[in-house]
């Protein structure tokens, strides 16, 4: 805090009776002087002037003066002005920044750092204030005077960094401070966002520096200054403020903040040289650390927490005087010039050897680093050397470098500044020798040259193991590589306008470990010529050590080139070291003309946007090319390795390489060491080969050798023999060879070798493939195949067949035979094959692949499709699978190669162990989730970064769920849909949804997200409405949303479908296949099953698929189509289907071919059970009205009890030939599969034609002597009655052996009696759920529907019938609650409990009786306080009690025909401009177990669906039950069809129920999602958190 220490009044007291007989005016001013200079100037020393320092002419002071600037916290202001028109302000601006320690007070912000004109539009401003500590900030006012010709003024954000904290603390506005726009304010409180940037925090050093007092001792050159101690070193940091400094014998002091580098053992100091007196006699240094704090509460340095250190110096810092130094190491020494650490200053001789090739010769200047276990010695420049002209060829120059004592040297840097006219450099190595130590050598024999090698101009070098010398360098080669990792170093500049920049570029990596130190980006491998231009993408390898996983990264331009700013987007960094790619966002200019005016950014990633893979290692990789005439080659090689980990994929040798000419030449051995990914240790087998071009592209290879470092530093090396032609003229013509490892020898670090032959290994096969072109026009091919082989043991690598016993290849209805020498592959899964679509017929149409080794059974590949840019699907490569091989098998050997080769023989067979293990694993069943995505309607609100999401359910919680989309984009104003699969975690409670996009082009505004379960039938909803960007909103990329609304839909029972796809020409299909399902109880809508890529359903595969149905009861029959039209023909041999709850299966075998556009049945297999066809006769009888036929075309589905017969168009009729006449009768026939009882139908027509009006008396269908009977009499018209167009017609004369046999079959199940207690309001209008557990088995929920209100009323039992076919075992527990009526308004329902005495459970064919007591309320889902169910425990057993009141009474009641229920659909229209629309609308309503189907939306007298209207309907249809969803949609008929839809709103007429389904989406063919129908889900209940099922207190009656 600032002094009012009773001492400074008594000076005050004691001036003003000095002076007491001056004026007033000049008393003040006396005083003032005098108490300055007397008390405060002496203590404190320092400018309060804005053209001195740090332009400050406020200071809080402090009573104990020394190291006043540590007693103070710096603030990074950061302002941005927007990008508006006028956003800029000529006021003046003032901040107060307030924390939970006090506040600043109002500050005007003058002095801008590198801005002269501050507050212009699109531009930021930066300051600096130095204030007492303010604790956490909480809140800054930002405003301005009002004043000048353009006072108003847009701010975007004030972002305050604190370095102390290491944050950065974004405050945003997003308004106008003016007088005339917005709501007029000048100023405004601006609250902070959670903390965006957290980075490694700093301490303030404070440094006093004494220039000498000696002839021209100061300097005009910029100094700077890095300190070392025990935890590291700090950066280089410049000294500098608007003072004069650095003046001869004149005292300068500065605060620097920077790491905490422990305890300081020296200071590097020096300057650049530049000025017209940049010579610098320097007396000594005084540096304070403040070490500790005050306390936890009070952030202020004492006195006492302050540590010195002494730096004496008295040198020259200049070339032209003493050895012409200009930076200066020196020994950190307390007061009485003790060293801190007992090291000294030493003298280093340092030996530059430059090689002895042409041209390795440089003019260039060179500098070099040392570092060792002391630190480094900073950038030296090699200037004084013992000869007169350094670096030229096979030349030693030796250099003398002092420094403090590094003790052992680990590795140096060395670089040129490519200056000169030659500036091209092969430095052979290094050696470095210290005052009495043994040298150490640095090994380097590469270019420093931007054309030549890697093209770069600095190398770190690590050191050769101590008492090593050159010629110990072969065997050390990779232990010196592996001291280095390559960094690929990515950057993209933004598309503005001067965007690029021609100045030089310099970035510099700070990682965990260490940092990289400066490195210019210089040569390009994306854009040698031109690089950083506007839009581009630079790619740059950096070889240096590894420093770990990078935490930031600092970016800077040296301001030289016409053109220097620079606008930079990010720059992406792989670590491939450590398998991460990070993203460092910038967005900004790096300019003294744009933005802020800096030439220098610290860019901090994003976690986010990591993208990790596979860690890299480092392998050394020797190829011999033998000696014979021609054997080099000009092709471009590539190397794959096959590893007990994995495989490499290709490597291409010569990438990144200058000089890749000279390599694979006649003779040569050329070693490359790579970084690949971490394949293991144990190589199995690589391949070699090249792409066949360049004028000499055959190659005579004739060994590799491969060599590796295990983890304890023994050194594996592989030796692969060869000694054969890779050309396609030579030999086999094939351009690549597997090869196997002979031997392999074993280095120890100690250089012991011991050689080990592979004794479990695999030998070379011949493999026969068969190639059968199909029998059709056009399907042979004269363009040139190629084949790659999958197996358990590894792939073939891609291999042309070439050489076939057929002149002319590959013709129709040819089997042409090759062979493909290869490692032995295993067992064969796969095959991908293609053509390269040249010559003149390039179509091919392939029938199969047969392939067999010399001791394997063929394996036989079925295709069937065409190979083709303009036929089928379009492909020209395709991948087939083995035929016999399930898809489950296809995908655990995938899975185990992916993991490498693990050998082991088994019965004289080699197999991996790896497939085995996938093989022996237990799958793991995950359950379906469907994320429902509404990303906001403005243009900017989308993206297409790569977005996640994490589902939680208390302390439960998924994974990171990719939501990857084909489209890879979430669009603005758009709903979107992706199916993920993730274990079953629960009811959800909330969810984590995020992306990785840095950009500010990748922010993403969320509306709301809903998230469906299938299995439990309930869909969450977690409204967002929320910035998911680094620059907008609270600057996050992630979100935690908790459910709102939960809707329960009913549960969808799972399925294990296997699909068994035929064995026959032509059978598969590339297709989505559509299933539907039919039970006792109903249907279920169309089941999509992807193709996965057109990879399931190809001829007699095999594929277990998971589906989700709803219980429809035991399955009767399905109906299949395929999804897409215009693909091929589809024949299934079988699908079984596996209910997962209940372990019934139900078999569907078939015979029929699926054909394009059409759908076909299939009847459940198994005894009794007919799947032949049967004749129906349909009968519809048009009334005798005026003017009541239709030209309109009509269709009817018929509702049976083992399903429905599908569409049916009424098209030929056999009694008429102008059909539906009045008073006609007319007579259709189809045959169809046994359909059952037919309950109703459902009939309508299109409205097409001028008579489209049509009264229908009714119909009747005929089926093996029963007549059934649906009578209608009314309208189907868009302009009568109630201007419907379907109508549903129940049944009224079931036949009488039906209804009786419903009424008393006894069926195998459990009966259960419910008793409701005599309490006063005991019963309940709901229904009850209840589901068993035994000791063999347990059901699901199983609902007891209370009808009409009659059963659960007080003080009764009702018997009800669970159709439960498997045994449970003895019933041990039982779950009963209670759940919604759905035609109960739970909200005006005053009873939401029930109070339970007892269930009563008993099998049908048992002779016992489980009583489970319950005597417990139980109450609706979400009532305050209440259990919703509970788990009961076995009470006692007792003999079946066959004359319980309920049993009498019985459980089943004679089913009456289907009641129709007339439905109110009201639809609203959004008040938006060209809302309304013309279109002709329809709308499906879906139930639990049946549909409306598709109804349109017709009303004669009115303008229908107009802007901001409600359009109301009725519709009669059978009951529903609970209404789960629907779909509406339109014809995109009429002049105006774009329609923007507000909500649905669906009422049940018989009890009021009303159901809103909101929209707010448009539907149309150019807006929104472009799609002209929506599936709508209805408004959830509000969630709450699940209640444990632990038994609580009785809840109190209602």
């Amino acid at each position: 805090m600032a002094t009012t220490v009773p001492t400074y009044l008594l000076h005050l007291l004691l001036l003003l009776m000095k002076f007491a007989t001056l004026p007033p005016r000049l008393l003040l001013g006396t005083l003032f002087d005098l108490y300055w200079n007397t008390f405060i100037q002496s203590e404190v020393d320092v400018w309060l002037a804005d053209d001195e320092d740090d332009g400050e002419t406020v200071r809080e002071v402090f009573a104990d003066g020394e190291a006043a600037l540590l007693r103070t916290t710096l603030y990074k202001i950061k302002i941005k002005t927007g990008d508006l028109m006028n956003a800029g302000t000529d006021s003046d601006v003032y901040i107060c920044i307030f924390g939970d320690k006090g506040n600043t007070g109002k500050i005007k912000l003058k002095d801008a750092i590198h801005t002269s004109n501050k507050f212009e539009r699109d531009r930021t401003d930066t300051f600096n204030l130095e204030r007492e500590d303010l604790g956490k900030l909480e809140k800054l006012t930002v405003g301005h005077n009002g004043e000048g010709l353009n006072s108003g003024w847009y701010l975007e954000y004030i972002e305050v960094g604190v370095a102390s904290s290491g944050t950065n603390i974004i405050f945003p506005c997003e308004k106008w401070l003016s007088k005339h726009e917005d709501d007029g304010l000048i100023e405004r409180d601006l609250f902070p966002v959670e903390d965006t940037i957290k980075y490694q925090s700093k301490i303030p050093y404070q440094i006093e520096i004494t220039t000498s007092d000696v002839s021209s001792a100061g300097t005009n050159a910029n100094v700077f200054v890095q300190l070392y101690g025990s935890e590291g070193k700090s950066e280089v940091v410049q000294l500098d403020n608007k003072s004069d400094n650095f003046e001869r014998g004149q005292e300068d002091v500065f605060k620097i903040e920077c790491r905490n580098v422990g305890e300081v053992h020296k200071l590097r100091i020096g300057h650049d040289g530049k000025g017209a007196q940049s010579g610098w006699h320097l007396a000594s240094i005084l540096l304070y650390q403040a070490v500790e704090k005050l306390g936890p509460k009070d952030s202020r340095w004492t006195k006492d927490s302050l540590k010195k250190y002494y730096f004496t110096c008295n040198r020259w810092l200049a070339r032209s005087e003493d050895d012409g130094e200009i930076v200066r190491e020196l020994l950190a020494t307390d007061q009485d010039g003790n060293p801190i650490l007992d090291i000294g200053m030493i003298t280093y001789s340092v030996t530059v050897q430059t090689s002895d090739i042409l041209g390795a010769a440089t003019d260039a200047d060179v500098f070099i680093t040392m570092f060792g276990e002391h630190g480094d010695s900073g950038e030296r420049a090699l200037r004084k050397s013992d000869n007169i002209n350094k670096f030229e060829r096979n030349q030693a120059d030796v250099f003398s470098v002092v420094a403090v004592d590094l003790g052992v040297l680990s590795k140096l840097k060395i670089r040129h500044d490519d200056s000169g006219t030659s500036s091209a450099w092969h430095l052979d190595h290094v050696v470095v020798t210290a005052d009495g130590a043994a040298p150490r050598v640095f090994p380097c024999q590469r270019w420093l040259a931007t054309d030549e090698d890697d093209g770069q101009i600095s190398r770190e070098l690590p050191a050769l193991p101590a008492g090593q010398t050159m010629a110990d360098l072969d065997r050390n080669s990779l232990y010196l590589a592996k001291q280095l990792t390559t960094y690929h170093v990515t950057v993209y500049t933004g598309d503005l306008f001067g965007a690029g920049t021609d100045s030089d570029v310099f970035l510099q990596m700070f990682g965990e470990v260490e940092d990289s130190g400066p490195i210019q980006l210089k040569s390009c491998k994306s854009n040698s010529i031109n690089k950083f231009e506007r839009d581009a993408k630079d790619l740059f390898f950096v070889e240096c050590a590894d420093v770990g996983k990078i935490i930031r990264i600092k970016v800077w331009t040296d301001g030289s080139g016409v053109g220097s700013d620079w606008f930079l987007e990010s720059i992406k960094i792989d670590m491939p070291s450590l398998g991460i790619k990070r993203t460092f966002p910038c967005e900004d200019w790096i300019g003294s003309s744009e933005s802020d005016g800096t030439l220098e950014r610290e860019l901090y990633p994003i976690a986010e946007a990591d993208k990790c893979y596979r860690e890299s290692t480092r392998w050394e990789l020797t190829f011999v090319t033998s000696d014979i005439r021609h054997a080099g080659t000009d092709a471009k090689v590539w190397i794959n390795l096959f590893g007990d980990k994995g495989r490499t994929g290709k490597i291409v040798l010569e990438d990144g390489q200058k000089d890749k000419d000279k390599f694979f030449e006649r003779g040569s051995n050329d070693v490359f060491m790579p970084e690949i990914p971490d394949i293991g240790t144990r190589l199995i087998k690589v391949q070699v080969g090249h792409d066949g071009k360049g004028r000499g592209d055959g190659w005579h290879l004739d060994r590799v050798m491969a060599k590796c470092l295990d983890g304890d530093g023994t050194a594996l090396t592989y030796t692969f023999p060869c000694a054969r032609w890779i050309d396609k003229g030579e030999e086999d013509g094939q351009l690549q060879v597997d090869l196997l490892p002979l031997s392999v020898v074993k280095t120890t670090s100690d250089g012991k070798e011991v050689t080990e032959e592979n004794t479990v290994t695999l030998k070379n096969e011949t493999y026969t493939v068969k190639v059968l072109t199909g029998n059709k026009f056009g399907a042979g091919t004269d363009a040139n195949v190629y084949l790659t082989m999958f197996g358990t043991l590894g792939d073939s690598g891609e291999r042309k067949l070439a050489k076939s016993e057929n002149m002319n290849k590959f013709q129709r209805n040819q089997v042409d035979t090759f062979t493909v020498d290869c490692v032995e592959l295993g067992d064969l899964y796969k095959i991908s094959v293609r053509e390269d679509d040249s010559g003149a017929g390039a179509d091919w149409f392939l029938a199969s692949v047969t392939i067999s080794g010399t001791a394997e059974n063929e394996v036989v590949f079925p295709c069937e499709q065409w190979f083709s840019k303009s036929k089928g699907e379009k492909k020209v490569k395709r991948t087939l699978y083995a035929k016999g091989m399930s898809m489950n098998e296809v995908e655990a050997a995938e899975k185990a190669a992916e993991k490498g080769i693990r050998l082991t023989e088994v019965g004289g067979k080699m197999v991996n162990e790896n497939t085995k293990e996938e093989e022996d694993t237990p799958e793991q069943i995950d359950i379906k989730y469907i994320i429902t995505i509404e990303t906001g309607p403005e243009d900017d609100m989308g993206t297409d970064a790569d977005a996640y999401v994490i589902l939680k359910a208390g302390d439960e919680e998924t994974e990171e769920l990719s939501l990857y989309q084909f489209d890879d984009e979430f669009k603005p104003g758009l709903k979107q849909e992706i199916e993920v699969e993730a274990p079953d975690i629960g009811e959800l409670t909330s969810i984590m949804i995020g992306h990785n996009g840095v950009l500010s082009e990748e922010g993403w505004y969320i509306s709301n997200v809903a998230v469906t379960v299938p299995t439990t039938g309930a869909r969450y909803t977690f409204p967002c409405e929320r910035w998911l960007a680094r620059d907008r909103g609270d600057r996050k990329l992630s979100v935690e949303l908790k459910a709102s609304t939960v809707q329960d839909f009913g549960a969808l029972v799972p399925y294990l479908l296997n699909v068994v796809t035929a064995d026959k020409e032509r059978a598969g299909t590339e297709a989505d296949v559509m299933v539907k399902v039919f039970g006792s109880k109903g249907s279920s809508e169309e089941i999509r099953l992807p193709s996965k890529g057109g990879t399931r359903f190809v001829r007699a595969m095999d594929v277990d698929l998971r589906v989700e149905v709803p219980d429809v009861g035991p399955l009767t029959r399905i109906r299949v189509r395929l999804a897409d039209k215009g693909k091929n023909n589809w024949l299934f041999e079988k699908m079984i289907f596996k209910n997962l709850d209940t372990e019934d299966e139900y078999e569907f075998n078939n015979t029929q071919v699926i054909e394009k556009g059409q759908h076909i049945d299939v009847a459940v297999g198994g005894e009794g059970v007919s799947s032949d066809k049967i004749l129906y006769k349909i009968t519809v009888q048009t009334s005798d009205l005026f003017s009541c036929g239709t030209d309109a075309n009509v269709f009817i589905i018929l509702f049976g009890d083992k399903g429905d017969s599908g569409e049916l168009p009424l098209r030929n009729s056999t009694e008429n030939m102008n059909k539906f006449e009045r008073n006609n009768t007319d007579v259709f026939e189809f045959e169809l599969l046994s359909l059952g009882v037919i309950r109703r139908v459902r009939i309508w027509h299109d409205d097409s034609a001028t008579m489209s009006s049509w009264h229908l008396d009714h119909v009747t269908v005929s089926v093996e002597g029963i007549e059934y009977r649906f009578p209608c009499a009314k309208w189907l018209s868009s302009r009568k009655d109630d201007k419907n167009l379907s109508r549903d017609l129940a049944c009224e004369n079931l036949p009488e052996e039906t209804v009786a046999e419903e009424g008393g079959k006894q069926q195998e199940g459990y009966d259960v009696i419910v008793t409701i207690s005599n309490r006063k309001e005991a019963g309940t209008k709901h229904d009850i759920w209840i589901s068993l557990e035994g000791t063999l088995n347990s059901t699901n929920k199983l609902e007891l529907e209370n009808k009409g209100g009659r059963y659960f009323n007080k003080g009764t039992s009702d018997l009800f019938f669970l159709p439960v076919t498997s045994d449970i075992g003895t019933p041990t527990h039982v779950r009963v609650g209670v759940t919604p009526r759905d035609n109960v308004d739970v909200d005006k329902d005053p009873i939401k409990q029930c109070h339970l005495t007892s269930l009563i459970v008993n099998r049908r064919s048992g002779t016992d009786e489980f009583v489970f007591n319950c005597n417990h309320w139980l109450s609706l889902p979400g009532t305050p306080g209440r259990k919703s169910y509970r788990k009961l425990g076995l009470t006692t057993t007792q003999p079946l009690n066959a004359d319980h009141p309920a049993r009498v009474r019985g459980a089943l009641s004679v089913p009456s025909p289907p009641t129709l229920i007339k439905y109110l659909v009201q639809v609203k229209t959004g008040d938006k401009f060209g809302a309304g629309t013309d279109a002709n609308i329809f709308i499906t309503i879906y139930g639990k177990t049946r549909d409306s189907g598709k109804r349109a939306l017709k009303s004669s007298g009115s303008n229908l669906f107009e802007r901001n209207e409600l359009s109301t309907f009725e519709l009669e249809l059978e009951d529903l039950g609970v209404i789960s969803k629907i779909r509406i949609e339109h014809d995109n008929s009429g002049m105006g069809a774009s329609w923007y839809l507000e909500a649905v709103y669906i009422t049940n007429t018989t009890n009021a129920t009303k159901i809103t389904f909101p929209a707010n989406i448009w539907i149309d063919k150019k807006k929104g999602d472009k799609e002209l129908f929506k599936v709508l889900w209805p408004e959830g209940r509000a969630f709450e958190e699940p209640l444990e099922e632990t038994e609580g207190e009785e809840p109190e009656q209602v």
